[in-house]
């Protein structure tokens, strides 16, 4: 008899839109599905998605619940139905992944009597730019981070927010790098002065700014390229921008591209940038790091915990193309200075590692199924 407890996780999104916090979803089911029945919760989103799906990994097999009607507006009643289909399962933990959607969900099933221990982690760095504060109610804003039992920081600048919101408990745990994938990532030679950012077509993500960067680089390297990985609201206006510039035949739009495809269009660049206004932590970074991809990036939210300024990258100020284009200059000028920031960055994106990482996750299940 399977006498595993039963964890569910608040995902608002998953499979196919994953991006760093869907990836932790993932990583940690994955590895611990052997000591855990885990499962996943999230939006339906399209007709076509299928209500009910096991998943099998290498140490067992966990469920995914997909809830809503097929449409984009999903998200928006995911707070109410999660935490009532959770209720059914009679979980020993629920753990939402995200402070938006899924935390308001977190905090709404205990609202609606669930009886089980509750974890939140925080993974949203841009949700504390302004324009976005403006958006958000106050009272839910300090309830999704006040009423968790546990919380989980993804980095130091989001645990210093929700120690600064009342948190009681909280705790530091990056997301991490599958290291089997980033050694699947199919070989490939780097194209020269080619650059690439995978990041979501957004305002928050700063792609103007890269794009604005590109005109001075290309002045001094004629060869080369930008290629942009993501999809999002901004695309056509991005697009738009990029045809203005002059340069659009050397601005690729590449879309939403599977994880392994994006991992290979990283590797085949000579530089990766992330302009970001607001970010959690950027683990794109680390897979970057990880497959030898020298990295530039802005002094936001939880970069830092990632890319040390001069030792495992570059890292710049926001909304300044011309710091942007000065740093992808210095590194295409300088292959010595791009090897020593690679090679650091190998050896410093180690700690990225999901199996340890998904090893202290487990702790915490442990710790509160003590308590339960």
């Amino acid at each position: 008899m399977d006498n595993k407890k039963t964890i569910v996780i608040f995902s608002c999104f998953y499979e196919p839109y994953m991006s760093g916090a869907e990836l932790a979803v993932k990583n940690i089911a994955e590895r611990l599905a052997g000591r855990y029945n885990f499962i996943i919760i999230t939006s339906k989103l399209e007709i076509g998605n299928w209500k009910l799906e096991i998943k099998k990994c290498l140490k067992g097999e966990y469920t995914i619940r997909r809830i809503g009607f097929g449409f984009k507006w999903d998200k928006y009643i995911y707070p109410i139905l999660a935490p009532l289909a959770a209720i059914n399962y009679k979980p020993e933990i629920v753990h939402a992944m995200m402070e938006s959607y899924a935390g308001i969900a977190l905090w709404l099933y205990k609202v609606f009597g669930g009886k089980a221990k509750t974890i939140l982690t925080l993974q949203s760095g841009d949700l504390d730019l302004p324009e976005k504060q403006a958006k958000i109610n106050r009272f839910i804003w300090k309830k999704i981070h006040t009423s968790p039992d546990k919380v989980i920081a993804i980095s130091s600048a989001l645990a210093a927010r929700a120690r600064g919101l009342g948190a009681g408990d909280v705790s530091i745990i990056p997301n991490g790098v599958d290291f089997d994938e980033i050694n699947r990532a199919p070989a490939a030679e780097a194209i020269p002065r080619r650059i690439i950012s995978v990041a979501r077509l957004s305002a928050e993500k700063g792609l103007d700014y890269l794009i604005s960067a590109f005109r001075d680089v290309k002045n001094e390297f004629p060869e080369a390229q930008l290629a942009l990985v993501g999809e999002g609201a901004e695309r056509e206006r991005l697009e738009k921008s990029a045809a203005d510039s002059g340069f659009y035949g050397a601005i690729s739009f590449l879309g939403r591209r599977p994880h392994q495809e994006a991992l290979a269009e990283i590797k085949k660049s000579e530089v990766f940038v992330l302009p970001s206004l607001g970010e959690g932590m950027g683990i794109v970074l680390a897979e970057a790091q990880a497959l030898g991809v020298p990295v530039i990036a802005t002094r936001v939210g939880g970069i830092p915990d990632v890319v040390e300024d001069g030792v495992s990258g570059l890292l710049i100020r926001p909304k300044d193309a011309v710091a942007i284009a000065a740093a992808i200059i210095k590194i295409f000028r300088h292959p010595e200075l791009k090897n020593q920031l690679s090679a650091n960055a190998r050896q410093s994106v180690k700690k990225f590692d999901w199996d340890e990482i998904a090893k202290r996750y487990d702790a915490i299940y442990q710790i509160l199924n003590s308590k339960f």
